[in-house]
């Protein structure tokens, strides 16, 4: 009975099962990134790092846990990196996409720039709850997990980034009127 080939199976099946959340590691990675196509570029590292690595994984069951905690290192590893160079990449491209937009989703453009500046700019503890929940649309435990913190702390970090979010956009809002 050859086990290692049995070991192998097992995790090429699981590999391809997790393949299944790749949209949901492609929004945690833009939400960490800000840019599409470093997101793409960063999916395919995770789920690169997750094929070498998937022989690795102990209990099957905690096989999505573990990818998006993947996910999320390697985004922050990312950023660490390239924090100097992503002030000045794609600007100027995102500047061409808004131009040519019709009027009537100006404004909402600019509410979501708004929005995003205002995600950027929440405490690190309640970014990463944030991202994970709502671009990650991932459930609370799973947060939990990814995060190693308890199911109640994820809540209350996710509730208090909601509160700082809505508190500053009605700010701009009111400083626009």
């Amino acid at each position: 009975m050859n086990t290692g080939k049995n070991k192998k199976s097992d995790a090429m099946k699981i590999f391809n099962e997790l393949l299944e959340y790749k949209e949901s590691v492609f929004r945690i990675c833009l939400g960490f990134s800000k840019d599409p196509w470093d997101a793409e570029e960063l999916t395919q590292e995770v789920y690169l790092k997750v094929y070498k690595k998937i022989e690795t994984l102990k209990d099957p069951q905690f096989a999505k846990p573990w990818l998006f905690k993947i996910a999320k290192n390697l985004c922050l590893d990312h950023r660490k990196k390239n924090s100097f160079s992503n002030i000045f990449k794609s600007k100027l491209n995102r500047e061409l996409i808004e131009k040519e937009t019709p009027e009537s989703i100006f404004f909402y453009k600019e509410d979501l720039k708004t929005l995003k500046k205002i995600v950027r700019s929440l405490p690190k503890k309640l970014k990463e709850v944030f991202i994970l929940r709502e671009y990650g649309d991932l459930p609370y435990q799973e947060i939990a997990v990814i995060l190693g913190i308890k199911m109640g702390t994820v809540m209350s970090r996710l509730h208090r980034a909601r509160e700082f979010i809505v508190d500053k956009m009605r700010e701009v809002n009111h400083e626009k009127q």
